[in-house]
């Protein structure tokens, strides 16, 4: 047979003349339709040809006559992987090539893939989100100690050679004094402006709770900005400093306003552990704290740093005291009359702290009932001592020596508040009997387990009327025996006080009821 002209435009590689010529001819004439009948014979002899051959390109041409809305593959970024046609050549048999299960799906994948929208990840999925790591604390701020010998090399270079070993020790007793004041003027100035206005700027505390939790600050800055300009102003060219007593003198007097600083300091500190619990507060403090400028001392350190340094002044004045020659008599004398001023005003200041402290835990103690009153609790002026001590049965207790009563409390919690819950009678001190007991006279334990071999106790004391009929007595161990010393001493003291106050109103010691300590006869007869 000669051939046909389509079979001479027909090429493997070229389907889309084929097409054409088909499409181009007459669908009537019949002579024009040629023979197709070795096409079998042809896809035996061909492989590659008929592989070439795609199908389903004459049915997507069909379907886009149909439907205009059919989205055009030639529109598309179709891209066929050199890879799969590759494969898809080295197939080994006719029975492969033909499966319908196989290549079906293959060409099915794979016309997925070649149409669909690829949409790029979201760069967030890609990046790695860490938690928020807090910065590590910055180092602290170390304050150099620095003497007089150091400034003198520094500045002038070399000390004075007629100065006696006595003459130096006195200027650096002074110089101790002028440093510590810049040092405390610097942590007020830190106080003032960080913790004090940055508090009230953020709204973090109202101005009355500022004004109890830190006080009269403002008023404390100028009185040792004072103190530091007449030293320095005092100072000679050769970096000396003669007399200061009467400097001194005059200053001393400016400390009166550390009476209400320190009598603040109970309320204040009491405040500021509650604001505490704001999460907010908490956590401006620890960012504070943290910082460099605070030298990793938290808001009371530097607070009652001031109230430390008002209660040294005279040990400091007396040091400058005792390196001051003989014949600088009213030096001398200037130093002696401030020392004995300031330690007036840190008297009156104790006083004023001890009835704000006695106040303050008596409004925290309350009776079980709540129409049971105490009025020796009500008298009460001054706290003289308090701590946690234990009973014989191993209970923990929170006792008061009040100049005017004894009360032993128990921990509560009332509302969200720590109180103290009076447990058994409050005893008068004007009827107060306290009696040392010698280790291992007493046993731990209940009544019952008193009469066996139970474990013996140290550091006990007992706590008794001196009528008996009027109340219980209180078998107390404290924590160690400095713990128990401390408690006598400050028993004995009281016994002192109410003794003198009694011989100045005439009354007889011997019918007085005083408290007094007595060594235990029977330990077992205690309770």
């Amino acid at each position: 047979m000669a051939s046909s002209p389509l079979y001479s435009s027909f090429s493997p590689e070229s389907p889309e003349i084929f097409t054409c010529d088909i499409l181009q001819r007459d669908p009537f004439n019949m002579e024009e339709i040629p023979e197709i009948k070795d096409v079998k014979s042809s896809r035996r002899h061909s492989i590659i040809g008929l592989a070439s051959f795609d199908f389903p390109v004459l049915r997507k041409r069909k379907r886009k006559n149909a439907d205009e809305d059919t989205i055009s593959v030639q529109s598309l970024d179709v891209t066929v992987k050199k890879k799969s046609r590759k494969s898809l050549l080295r197939v080994s048999s006719i029975a492969n090539l033909l499966s319908p299960s196989k290549s079906a799906k293959k060409g099915s994948e794979t016309f997925q893939r070649s149409i669909s929208f690829k949409v790029p990840p979201s760069p967030a999925n890609k990046v790695n989100v860490t938690p928020y790591k807090a910065p590590q604390p910055s180092p602290a701020k170390r304050r150099l100690s620095r003497t007089w010998s150091d400034m003198i090399c520094t500045t002038v270079g070399t000390l004075p050679t007629e100065l006696s070993h006595r003459d130096i020790k006195r200027q650096e007793a002074i110089y101790e004094l002028y440093q510590s004041e810049n040092d405390l003027v610097e942590d007020l100035i830190c106080v003032k402006k960080t913790y004090h206005d940055s508090l009230k700027k953020l709204q973090l505390l109202s101005d009355g709770e500022l004004k109890q939790i830190f006080g009269p600050i403002d008023e404390l800055i100028p009185i040792h900005e004072d103190l530091c300009n007449r030293l320095q102003n005092q100072r000679l060219p050769d970096g000396t400093t003669q007399c200061v007593g009467e400097l001194l003198k005059e200053w001393v007097p400016n400390l009166h306003h550390y009476i209400s600083f320190c009598a603040n300091q109970v309320f204040g500190k009491a405040l500021l552990d509650e604001k505490k619990n704001d999460e907010a507060v908490e956590d401006f403090l620890q960012r504070c704290q943290d910082s460099p400028f605070s030298r990793k001392l938290d808001l009371w350190t530097l607070l009652d740093g001031a109230r430390g340094k008002f209660v040294k002044y005279p040990l400091l004045m007396k040091t400058i005291q005792k390196y001051v020659t003989v014949l600088d008599e009213e030096d001398n004398k200037n130093l002696a009359e401030a020392i004995k001023l300031a330690e007036n005003v840190i008297a009156e200041a104790d006083r004023e702290m001890g009835k704000a402290k006695c106040n303050y835990f008596r409004a925290k103690i309350n009776f079980i009932y709540e129409e049971e009153t105490c009025q020796s609790l009500e008298d009460s002026t001054t706290l003289v001592c308090s701590g946690s001590l234990k009973n014989n049965k191993g209970s923990k207790l929170h006792v008061f020596l009040f100049d005017e009563v004894l009360v032993v409390t128990r921990l509560n919690s009332q509302s969200g508040q720590q109180t103290f819950q009076v447990y058994r009678q409050p005893i008068p001190v004007d009827q107060l009997v306290v009696t040392d007991l010698k280790d291992g006279e007493v046993k731990m334990g209940s009544f019952r387990s008193a009469f066996g071999s139970g474990q013996t106790v140290k550091n006990v004391f007992r706590v008794s009327f001196s009528e008996h009929d009027k109340g219980q007595s209180h078998t107390l161990i404290a924590a160690d025996e400095h713990d128990k010393r401390q408690w006598l001493i400050c028993f004995q003291k009281l016994v002192n006080i109410v003794s003198s106050d009694a011989v100045k109103t005439g009354e007889s010691k011997d019918k007085l009821k005083a408290p007094g300590t007595e060594k235990s006869k029977d330990a077992k007869k205690g309770t």
